[in-house]
């Protein structure tokens, strides 16, 4: 993902505290996971040696995601914790504002990328659950935004 569409992702999320103004750096999951917007990784905060059963090779504990995946994975994060997201608000919310074009068959093939690839870190595929009809949501986890001082709102 590239550094300038990931800071204006990052944008949208600015709040004001007392004159002061807080930009969104990303997020933790699970206490174990973190999400850096403007790297567009995600990285396992502590080392282990664990081995993969479907490669036969360690985990990783850094992941780069391609800029639409970090937008899917970031869109999920900020709004898929207590609720499902359909899969035409990802659709539009992920593709059609980035001016790409989306469909249902594309939206399942990089899921399906996603969470292979969050897998590779360490973070189990039933992260991100699918329900037809429905869209999806991330089951069981824990999810906290991280925010950074940009200094004081004008």
């Amino acid at each position: 993902m590239d550094t300038m569409s990931q800071k204006d992702d990052a944008e949208f999320s600015n709040i004001r505290v007392s004159q002061k103004e807080l930009s969104l750096f990303g997020y933790i999951i699970n206490d174990e996971f973190q999400v850096d917007i403007k790297s567009g990784t995600v990285i396992k905060l502590y080392n282990t040696i664990e081995y993969s059963n479907h490669f036969d090779c360690r985990f990783s504990n850094y992941l780069k995601l391609r800029e639409t995946m970090m937008r899917l994975l970031l869109y999920l994060l900020a709004n898929a914790s207590f609720n499902y997201v359909s899969n035409q608000e990802l659709l539009v919310h992920v593709w059609e504002h980035y001016n790409l074009s989306s469909s249902s068959t594309r939206l399942t093939q990089v899921m399906s990328e996603l969470k292979a690839r969050l897998t590779t870190i360490g973070i189990d595929e039933s992260f991100i659950r699918a329900s037809r009809g429905k869209g999806y949501t991330l089951q069981g986890a824990l999810i906290v935004p991280l925010y950074i001082f940009l200094g004081t709102a004008s």
